[in-house]
């Protein structure tokens, strides 16, 4: 069955690692990113030196004249699956009482926004062609903290259109949300709180690229899995 697969923010980090992880299952993958384009480009040459089917498409998320060029872009693949993976993210650090209407903005824009215009314009334009959604959301949704407050608010907004979608029960569709615990460091985290982080979790350790990946396998190798909520933690 011929596959075409969507990834937002796909030029580095989780979005790269689920792209790559894609594209050698035989997907031809659409790595879509705004300013990680060197990024982007050099994966893509790199997928298809190993023979698999990948290309570029950079846009700003914010932009849904563009978004729905995007969307028209991998719908004409006519595949017979498709798969979109809504990985893109905002991150600015701001917390309640110290927060902002721009950063508000900027949060939904891109964690609601265009995955919500993404998900129409799919499900509308597939024909009879399966659809598959992963919204990839964050344990923070279950175990809360003040930290990134628009962040926070945005994903929940999405979690929010992931279950309302499964309630309409779209007949050859299904939404995942996928919950990553603590996986990647960042700028703004210092090795030593890393480390710290790292032997609070539950795990022991902070979990693996692979631990992400392998939640697509079990989407993708389990077609009576109805959507749900998946935690990787």
């Amino acid at each position: 069955m011929t596959g075409a697969a969507l990834v937002t923010g796909a030029g580095r980090r989780v979005g790269a690692a689920i792209a790559t992880h894609l594209a050698r299952r035989g997907f031809h993958v659409f790595l879509h990113v705004n300013r990680s384009r060197d990024e982007a480009l050099a994966l893509a040459q790199n997928l298809r030196a190993e023979g698999a089917r990948a290309d570029v498409t950079a846009c700003d998320l914010a932009d849904l004249d563009a978004v729905s060029a995007m969307t028209k872009t991998v719908l004409d693949t006519d595949a017979q699956r498709y798969l979109i993976v809504n990985n893109a993210s905002w991150f600015g650090h701001d917390l309640p009482g110290a927060a902002s209407l721009a950063n508000l903005d900027a949060s939904l824009g891109v964690h609601v926004r265009a995955p919500f215009a993404i998900m129409e314009a799919m499900a509308a334009g597939r024909k009879d062609a399966r659809l598959d959604i992963v919204n990839v959301l964050d344990q923070k949704l279950g175990a809360p903290n003040p930290d990134y407050y628009s962040y926070t608010i945005g994903k929940h907004a999405l979690w929010g259109a992931s279950r309302t979608w499964r309630t309409a029960q779209v007949d050859g569709v299904r939404v995942f949300g996928l919950w990553p615990g603590l996986l990647l460091t960042s700028d703004d985290l210092d090795e030593t709180a890393y480390k710290a982080r790292r032997a609070a979790n539950p795990l022991g350790r902070a979990i693996d690229l692979s631990d992400v990946t392998a939640a697509f396998d079990l989407v993708l190798d389990a077609p009576g899995l109805p959507g749900q909520d998946l935690i990787v933690d």
